[in-house]
């Protein structure tokens, strides 16, 4: 619609005063003498805010809290068109700063706005066709009882309204390719993420062309699964046009398997195999940010001689998966062997040797360990009572070509004990210790010498 105006609501009288404009777009702060509102479809109703903007001119003014009312007085349409409504504009109160009566206006001449538009709803014609015009007369009601000190008479404006009729045609839609392209491959973590290549519109009338949107939005994540999208565009006389389809997003990818362990060589000395541990893999997924990883034989698991395959799998929340495997082979290696050569006066006693208690037995051995006969390392004898106790461990030392140590036997109870030899942890040879009796004791506390050897030690074949 274009709106102008044709008058302006002037102060009659002698002198001049305070003048009246009706505003065609009241939503700017300039008072616009016309407005156009673009073409309008034929038969259309559509409406338009006039708004009246009070200017202080000449020395007749208004007085501060009166309110201007502008009404119509008539209005004129173009043939096959119509004035269906017109309601009255009010603006006020005037303000307390409004210039007195007689004074001169400042400049800039000042100016009061707003309060409460007309609104005119019209019909354009049905026949299309450009300028037609509607006129409206507008008058400031009569003032009968003089509140603008005599000067308030009949004033009035004319508003001239044009609009153009022109045949709109909808625009057209393009949905965009995947519309029936079937399922897509999702390519984010959840789902596929919303791309509408080929989404687009034409329309007879609009130029450029409207542009189309879809709902979800591009660069929405689409789920996997069936995700309805609606897409519609609207041209610029309102009309539309819209397509729906369903989008099926799908994961067929497998995952992908990362830090699979290499083949393995094992040895042990456990003749049914041993223990198999290793670092579990992990696992990368487009669209599942989590998959689940699990190995055949778990770690921790006991393992045979010989090679065994361990196959680990990769699955996602859609159920694809992948595998890959790598190898154990697991050697039986013989474990170390000691041996004890037991010395004077232990030697040619089998397996039993016989003592007066309180007797401190020397102790001699040559230890070996797979045949070879060991000079060095953590040799030591351990005695333990055959009923059950505390056993005495003690070290080993070296010298003369052998292992050496003093058993005191006054410190041991119970009359039979165990002594085992052992060199570097491997247990090398014992033997039984049989106490009897105690040594009668000299004056000073050794034992007597005529009971130092009261029994000669019984010494038993092998």
């Amino acid at each position: 619609m274009a709106l102008s105006l044709g008058a302006l609501l002037a102060f009659a009288g002698g002198a001049a005063a305070d003048t009246a404009k009706a505003d065609g777009d009241v939503l700017t702060s300039a008072i616009e003498a016309t407005a156009n509102l673009g073409p309008v479809a034929p038969g259309e109703i559509r409406t338009v805010d006039i708004g009246i903007v009070l200017t202080c001119t000449g020395t007749s003014h208004m007085d501060p809290g009166q309110t201007i009312t502008a009404g119509i007085d008539s209005a004129v349409a173009p043939e096959g068109g119509a004035v269906l409504s017109v309601t009255d504009a009010t603006l006020g109160p005037v303000p307390s700063d409004w210039p007195a009566e007689s004074a001169i206006c400042p400049s800039p001449a000042p100016t009061l706005s707003g309060g409460t538009p007309s609104v005119v709803t019209l019909q354009a014609p049905m026949t299309p066709g450009t300028g037609y015009k509607y006129s409206l007369m507008y008058h400031r009601a009569f003032d009968p009882f003089g509140l603008n000190d005599g000067t308030a008479i009949r004033q009035a404006t004319v508003m001239d309204i044009y609009l153009d009729v022109v045949i709109n045609t909808p625009p057209t839609l393009t949905l965009p390719a995947v519309a029936s392209g079937g399922p897509v491959e999702a390519n984010a973590t959840g789902g596929w993420t919303a791309d509408w290549t080929g989404l687009g519109a034409t329309d007879a009338e609009d130029v450029p062309a409207p542009t189309p949107g879809c709902d979800p939005a591009a660069g929405t994540l689409m789920t996997l699964g069936t995700n309805p999208v609606t897409c519609s565009v609207t041209d610029g006389g309102g009309l539309s046009d819209s397509g729906t389809f369903d989008l099926t997003v799908q994961d067929t990818t497998a995952p992908t398997l990362t830090g699979m362990p290499g083949d393995r060589s094992l040895t042990t000395d456990d003749p049914t195999g041993t223990t198999l541990t290793y670092r579990a893999p992990g696992a990368t997924d487009i669209a599942d940010a989590d998959p689940m990883v699990g190995c055949r034989p778990a770690s921790g698991s006991h393992i045979g001689l010989g090679t065994t395959k361990v196959t680990c799998t990769a699955t996602d929340g859609s159920g694809n998966s992948a595998s890959a495997s790598f190898d154990v082979s697991v050697t039986y290696v013989a474990p170390h062997s000691a041996s004890a050569v037991w010395g004077e006066p232990v030697a040619g006693s089998g397996t039993v040797f016989s003592a007066n208690r309180g007797r401190n037995v020397p102790i001699k051995v040559e230890l070996s360990i797979d045949g070879t006969i060991r000079t060095s390392g953590d040799a030591r004898l351990r005695v333990t009572p055959c009923a059950g106790g505390d056993a005495l461990t003690m070290a080993l030392s070296f010298g003369g070509g052998r292992w050496n140590a003093s058993l005191d036997t006054a410190t041991l109870v119970g009359a039979c004990h165990t002594v085992a030899a052992s060199i570097n942890g491997l247990q090398a040879g014992s033997f039984r210790l049989d106490l009897r009796g105690v040594e009668p004791l000299k004056a000073n506390g050794q034992p007597a010498s005529t009971s130092a050897q009261p029994t000669k030690p019984t010494k038993t074949k092998p």
